[in-house]
């Protein structure tokens, strides 16, 4: 009775190392596969994220260049209306200074030059136009230059200066065609740009 005492505590001692030796297992394979399992998980929340980061990346990258070129345009009309108003400022104070340029000594001097060179590259019996306030004037500049025309008021021409033709050739010399000449260069050398970068 004692030796089947013996081998029944020997048989269960068996199945105790046993069954400690699956459940260690067990626990082991467990313990495995929460591991696995929350590596993918978060692997997956890893990418969830990274792709929800890169999508509000673009989207508020997108949005920015949106506003941007939105910020630019309006900017951009602002600076080409105000550049407008410089210009016309300057172009009217020159107007001004034309207008009392008009009224000298040294207009007469120079209207009696300009017209003794378009004779030279039209000939004698050319037509000259003139602002019709200054068509007496621009007769004394032809007597002074004994240039050989015929002047006629142009309702066209508003500052001053000449214009004339013969036949299928013109010249124009008006102080009007000269300052609108002038508009290009002040642009490009005035330093107005409106170029945004």
């Amino acid at each position: 009775m004692i030796q089947q005492q013996e081998r029944a505590e020997k048989f269960f001692r068996a199945i105790r190392r046993d069954a400690e030796r699956r459940r260690k297992q067990i626990i082991s394979q467990i313990d495995e596969y929460i591991a696995a399992e929350t590596e993918k998980i978060e692997q997956a929340e890893l990418q969830s994220a990274n792709e929800r980061v890169q999508y509000e990346t673009q989207r508020i990258q997108s949005q920015t260049n949106s506003q941007l070129a939105k910020e630019t345009t309006e900017i951009s009309a602002e600076l080409a209306a105000y550049r407008s108003a410089i210009t016309k400022e300057v172009f009217e104070q020159v107007a001004q200074k034309l207008a009392v340029f008009v009224k000298s000594q040294q207009y007469q001097q120079w209207l009696s030059d300009g017209l003794g060179q378009m004779e030279k590259l039209l000939g004698a019996g050319m037509t000259v136009y003139a602002v019709p306030a200054q068509v007496e004037q621009v007769e004394k500049a032809v007597a002074m230059a004994k240039v050989d025309c015929t002047v006629k008021a142009d309702e066209n021409i508003h500052l001053g200066g000449v214009r004339a033709e013969k036949g299928s050739k013109k010249v124009d010399d008006t102080l009007d065609s000269r300052l609108k000449s002038q508009e290009d260069w002040f642009y490009q050398n005035s330093g107005l740009s409106i170029a945004i970068q």
